[in-house]
C-alpha cells in the first residue's frame, strides 16, 4: 500500500521504554509515501527529521524492523546534520539507530566549533562523540584543527531555532 500525503508531519514512537535509541523521530516534509509491505516510509521535499539531532535532506527513508521499530534512516540529497556544536554535510547519510552511528558519504564534512574534517566516508558515533574518517582511491583524509576553538556560547545552539529554520539556513 502506498500513500502520498502533502505537507505531513509524522512522529514515530517506539514501543519500548524510552532510551537513546527509542526516542521518537519527528519528520516534516512536503510529501510522504508509506509502503507497509516493505516496512518503509519515504519523505520527499524539504525534509527535517528530529531525534536527538536534526537531519535535513531532499529525501529521507525510514526502515522498520520486524517489531515495527525504526531500525535505519537513509537521507540523500543536500544532507545536513546538526547536533550540539557539530554540523555535518554530505550527499548521503545512513543512520543505524540501534548502533547509534551515522555513515556519511558523498563529499562528507564534519565541522565542530572551528575544526573541520573531510574524507570519502565519515562514520560518526553519536554516543561516544567520536568519528572515523576514511579515504580511498589515492585520496587522503584532511583535518583542519584550530589552536583556538571558536564555539558558540551555548551547548546546543540549534535548539534555540526551529528545525525548519536550521534546514532552511546556509547550505
Amino acid at each position: 500500500m502506498i500513500i502520498s500525503v502533502p505537507s505531513v508531519s509524522l512522529a514515530v514512537q517506539a514501543n519500548a521504554p524510552v532510551e537513546k535509541s527509542k526516542k521518537p523521530v519527528t519528520v516534516t516534509s512536503d510529501t510522504m509515501e508509506a509502503n507497509t509491505s516493505e516496512n518503509r516510509v519515504v519523505f520527499r521535499g524539504n525534509v527535517a527529521a528530529v531525534e536527538d539531532f536534526t537531519l535535513c535532506s531532499d529525501e529521507l527513508s525510514i526502515l522498520y524492523d520486524s517489531n515495527r521499530d525504526v531500525s535505519e534512516i537513509e537521507a540523500s540529497g543536500n544532507v545536513r546534520i546538526f547536533q550540539d556544536e557539530k554540523k555535518s554535510t554530505a550527499g548521503r547519510a545512513v543512520y543505524d539507530r540501534k548502533a547509534r552511528l551515522i555513515v556519511l558519504t558523498g563529499d562528507p564534512q564534519v565541522t565542530q566549533c572551528s575544526d573541520i574534517i573531510k574524507g570519502d566516508r565519515i562514520t560518526v558515533y553519536l554516543d561516544d562523540n567520536n568519528a572515523v574518517v576514511e579515504s580511498g582511491g589515492g585520496k587522503r583524509v584532511k583535518a583542519v584543527i584550530m589552536p583556538e576553538k571558536k564555539c558558540p556560547g551555548q551547548t546546543a545552539p540549534e535548539r534555540t531555532v526551529s528545525e525548519e529554520a536550521l534546514c532552511n539556513g546556509a547550505r
